[in-house]
């Protein structure tokens, strides 16, 4: 129930997408509908599946959300309209968010007793102070675009994004993939050990 991809602002030449990946510089996720991004899973869906199936379903939108996030190139979900539940955890595995100001954001599953299995309740961590979290998971508060905006859920909030695309399109797409890589590392690691990767990796895009 949420929206299509947009690969864009780069040639995509035929062939497997593992080979594409090296030419496109940013993914752009939009909502085929108007107004609305997407309004979460379906609950009727939902209902009719078992023990078996909800961990099937979890896992399943787990795998997509982490393969997101390790995209080598800049990814950016446009938001307008509705952003609930399981699309909030997917927004949040994207690199920037923005947002018109008629959109909405709201986590209601402590409210519908459920907990997501797609990880939006850890993955909040990366994103949003404590108190932010707790109004969207806990407390399922609807947020309007300029109060995520003042918490940092959004990166930014226009009624038009083609300026600001078109300038991360013209990003060293080696050093994106650099910086992507280096920070979903480092966490866990030393200073001594970053700094051991970063030249690494500096070997491996730039010859360096």
């Amino acid at each position: 129930r949420a929206g299509r991809a947009i690969a864009g602002f780069a040639p995509r030449p035929p062939g497997s997408f593992a080979h594409a990946q090296d030419d496109i510089r940013i993914l752009v996720f939009r909502s085929a509908r108007p107004h609305i991004f997407a309004a979460g899973a379906d609950m009727a869906e939902m209902s009719r599946f078992n023990a078996r199936d909800a961990a099937e379903f979890a896992t399943l939108g787990q795998e997509l959300f982490a393969t997101i996030e390790r995209l080598p190139f800049i990814t950016v979900a446009l938001i307008d309209g509705d952003c609930f539940g399981g699309a909030l955890d997917l927004v949040l595995s994207f690199d920037l968010r923005f947002a018109t100001p008629r959109s909405r954001f709201s986590h209601p599953g402590a409210k519908l007793g459920i907990v997501t299995g797609f990880g939006g309740t850890s993955r909040w961590r990366k994103v949003l102070a404590p108190p932010a979290g707790r109004r969207l998971f806990l407390a399922n508060e609807v947020l309007s675009s300029s109060e995520v905006l003042a918490v940092g859920l959004v990166d930014r909030v226009a009624d038009s994004f083609d300026e600001e695309l078109a300038r991360l399109a013209t990003l060293d797409p080696s050093t994106t993939r650099f910086l992507k890589e280096l920070t979903r590392v480092s966490d866990g690691l030393t200073q001594p050990q970053v700094m051991m990767f970063a030249e690494r990796l500096g070997h491996l895009y730039f010859g360096a």
